[in-house]
């Protein structure tokens, strides 16, 4: 009886180190039973040795596998799963990259940020990973110009050893250091000997610009008030005109006495006769007084 009931204790602890142990691997190859994803095709022009059943990373977590992989008119199609908590928006980018050398290749997304989200149903465009070959043919570029850098900078010593070795280029070169040590003394035995004066003048421009910003504001306050004036008389001369405009008007429309004077004719006769009359009354008085009898009605 002992011994069956080890027997089932055995069978148990078996059964639990199995269930734990393909737990373990299934966690650690991105399996999940619960998780709801969503299939994607990605087609590229070559997989680099991707298989079915790689993880799928997305911002390097892993979020899915690789279902399938299909040679198809010399493209080939990556299926595979992913978890609906990733969203592919226009910007994205999907790769086949190797995290680490053991580790093997696995199916990279980057699911970018820039609106709107990416039509997962359709076929969607991966990059090429970098072959062996290509990274070669880069590091063969790259050598190449790092020997033709090297090759100049070596020139460039040579001609700078040759120029430091040629004995009248050390002497212009020595010639050259003490003059200039020559000229910065003198320079700042000027400026020892001229600091008061530099500081008197230094001071005097000071008061001058002082003075000159001064009258600029006083000439700014007249100049002002000299465009107010003119702004106030501008305004009278515009009503001045607008006056005399009406005026006009009302003398060309025959109102008023001056417009009658200008319109009527019949008033401009009578008006011509009684002057005439007038004058002639006038007259008769300067000529003969007041004796006359003078009949006005």
């Amino acid at each position: 009886m002992d011994s069956r009931r080890n027997e089932i204790k055995v069978g148990i602890a078996v059964l639990l180190s199995l269930v734990i142990l393909v737990g373990g691997i299934m966690w650690g190859k991105g399996y999940s039973l619960r998780a709801a994803r969503y299939n994607i095709v990605v087609v590229f022009e070559n997989v680099g040795g991707l298989e079915p059943g790689s993880n799928v990373l997305a911002n390097g977590v892993v979020q899915g596998r690789v279902t399938g992989i299909e040679l198809h008119e010399g493209k080939v199609f990556v299926r595979a799963a992913v978890d609906k908590g990733v969203t592919l928006y226009s910007d994205y980018r999907i790769t086949i990259e190797s995290p680490t050398v053991m580790a093997g290749k696995v199916l990279s997304i980057y699911p970018g940020e820039k609106e709107p989200p990416a039509d997962v149903t359709q076929i969607l465009n991966g990059q090429t990973p970098l072959g062996v070959s290509d990274a070669v043919a880069i590091f063969e570029e790259v050598s190449a110009d790092f020997q033709t850098t090297l090759h100049t900078l070596n020139k460039l010593l040579v001609n700078l050893n040759r120029i430091a070795g040629d004995t009248a280029n050390q002497e212009n070169i020595a010639g050259l250091l003490a003059e200039s040590r020559e000229a910065a003394q003198t320079t700042n035995e000027w400026l020892s000997d001229n600091r008061a004066r530099l500081t008197s003048i230094l001071t005097q421009l000071e008061e001058t610009l002082t003075s000159l910003h001064s009258t600029v504001e006083t000439a700014e306050a007249r100049l002002t008030s000299t465009l107010t004036s003119a702004d106030t008389a501008l305004t009278r001369l515009t009503e001045l005109s607008v006056s005399i405009r009406r005026l006009v008007d009302r003398i060309q429309s025959g109102e008023g006495t001056a417009g009658q004077l200008v319109t009527n004719d019949e008033l401009y006769h009578r008006l011509n006769r009684t002057l005439a009359e007038a004058d002639s009354l006038i007259h008769e008085i300067r000529t003969k007084g007041l004796r006359n009898k003078i009949v006005l009605f």
